[in-house]
């Protein structure tokens, strides 16, 4: 192909991601406005208003936890490839990970950081242990989100959500196999070969070879689903303790344990910038099974969030001064 070719196809491909990315910002504040239209916003800012500050610095620490737990959870796997970085120069690159997660229009931003910052001319091994630590925490997501729903299905005969989430856990588990699986891969192996644009085949083919070291560590493995199970129970104890500094009727842990990480599932699916209004909404609807009014449930969301958002500022500050070595 002639440069010039290339060149368009380049442009192209920059509009559709500029294009993809302001429909996602127009969604997110369509379905934000949509429920301010619906809700009656003076009792919103009168619950956030209602909040103690001192459990507002409380629910801060399992998000504090869960960028440590995450950072933990990566450095498993980068030891296992032997990167020889400190664990405190891990969690400074989590930091600015997540500080590019929330400002970048999807999350990929932050695992370019995290390889950027620790590869050492070792870029396929780098890309290799994000990608793993990916794939263990969507595996630890939708088991946590799979327990959820099985409770639900059990005690309450609730099935909405059992379909999407088990077909899910289905297909991460056949990925994440498939890619673990040295004999299974070389079978697909001369078919993705085939696929030279921009040479993905290729890519890929080498990004599996650097993922192969982790085919038969079960034990690295499990530990980090471990940590991801951790990581989304921290998710859920955030919003709950939001909760706990409201001036409104309480309920246990329990519920937040069973429809955060189905929250979080559902968020996945990149319908709007930052999962905003989709989130809000998954919110306003499942808790409203434990009686919580929508201009409650919405608080939990966006106070949650805003916490997050403002922990991951450091990740900002961090990138001002830390360097890359």
């Amino acid at each position: 192909m002639n440069p010039l070719g290339r060149f368009s196809i380049d442009l192209k491909k920059e509009n559709r991601k500029r294009i993809s990315t302001i429909l996602r910002i127009a969604i997110g504040i369509g379905l934000m406005a949509l429920l301010a239209w619906r809700l009656d916003l003076g009792k919103i800012l009168t619950n956030i208003q209602s909040i103690e500050l001192r459990y507002l610095l409380y629910a801060l620490i399992p998000y504090f936890l869960f960028i440590i737990v995450s950072a933990w959870r990566w450095q498993v796997l980068l030891n296992h490839k032997k990167f020889g970085i400190p664990f405190g120069r891990t969690i400074v690159i989590y930091f600015i990970a997540t500080f590019f997660n929330n400002f970048l229009p999807t999350t990929i931003g932050g695992d370019v950081m995290r390889v950027l910052y620790s590869m050492k001319k070792r870029r396929a091994d780098a890309l290799a242990t994000v990608l793993v630590d990916r794939i263990l925490g969507f595996v630890g997501l939708f088991v946590f989100a799979f327990f959820a729903v099985l409770y639900l299905f059990i005690i309450k005969h609730q099935t909405e959500f059992l379909p999407f989430i088990v077909i899910g856990l289905i297909v991460i588990v056949v990925i994440t196999f498939l890619f673990f699986s040295e004999h299974m891969y070389k079978k697909l192996s001369p078919i993705v070969q085939k696929v030279r644009i921009l040479k993905i085949g290729e890519r890929l083919n080498h990004l599996h070879e650097a993922a192969t070291d982790f085919s038969g560590a079960w034990g690295t493995i499990t530990l980090c689903i471990v940590h991801s199970v951790v990581i989304q129970a921290l998710l859920a104890i955030g919003p709950f303790l939001v909760m706990q500094g409201m001036s409104t009727s309480k309920v246990s842990v329990l519920p937040f344990f069973i429809y955060v990480p189905i929250i979080n599932v559902l968020c996945m699916i990149p319908i709007s910038f930052n999962a905003l209004g989709v989130r809000e909404y998954f919110y306003v609807i499942l808790f409203s099974r434990v009686g919580f009014a929508p201009e409650i449930s919405v608080v939990f969301s966006l106070v949650s969030f805003f916490l997050y958002f403002l922990l991951s500022l450091v990740g900002g500050v961090f990138f001002i001064f830390f360097k890359k070595r």
